[in-house]
């Protein structure tokens, strides 16, 4: 059942729909590479979660102009937010997660600017993992994850 996204009593200017973990005919905003990866580790690990957000959306987005109509101003920001491919959440447990072919330290960079954009604007009293799920372990990837706390699963 889905249910509407709320942290400590804050709702984000667009709703959130946390939904159950399992395999979906499509995950909103991933491209084919990534749909791949994350449908193995579906697979791989089919009770890591017990639900998921896809694509979600943080930050403040672009500079829009004030006399810009409401409804192209949320859609433009929405379309400029940064987004993180999957949060997971299994009980208290919640994972910031990057999909990334052949992941690097692009991947690495966007959890750790997802984790401070979440904890800026959604709930500073979070303890979020980060997780990057790829299709291929680099030695320099592994490294850095391993450095910075950062979960590497190669599926």
């Amino acid at each position: 059942m889905d249910r509407k996204l709320c942290i400590n009593g804050k709702i984000p200017t667009f709703i959130m729909e946390k939904t159950k973990y399992e395999k979906k005919p499509w995950y909103p905003n991933m491209k084919q590479g990534e749909t791949a990866i994350w449908e193995r580790f579906l697979e791989k690990f089919p009770n890591e979660y017990d639900e998921v957000i896809y694509n979600f959306k943080l930050g403040e987005g672009a500079n829009i102009p004030e006399d810009t109509e409401p409804n192209l101003a949320n859609g433009f920001k929405q379309l400029t937010q940064h987004k993180i491919d999957v949060v997971g959440f299994k009980g208290s447990r919640m994972d910031i997660i990057e999909i990334k072919p052949y992941a690097g330290t692009a991947a690495v960079g966007q959890v750790l600017g997802y984790k401070e954009l979440y904890l800026e604007h959604i709930d500073n009293t979070a303890k979020p993992n980060l997780v990057v799920v790829s299709d291929t372990e680099r030695p320099d990837t592994k490294t850095i994850c391993a450095k910075l706390g950062i979960t590497l699963v190669v599926v």
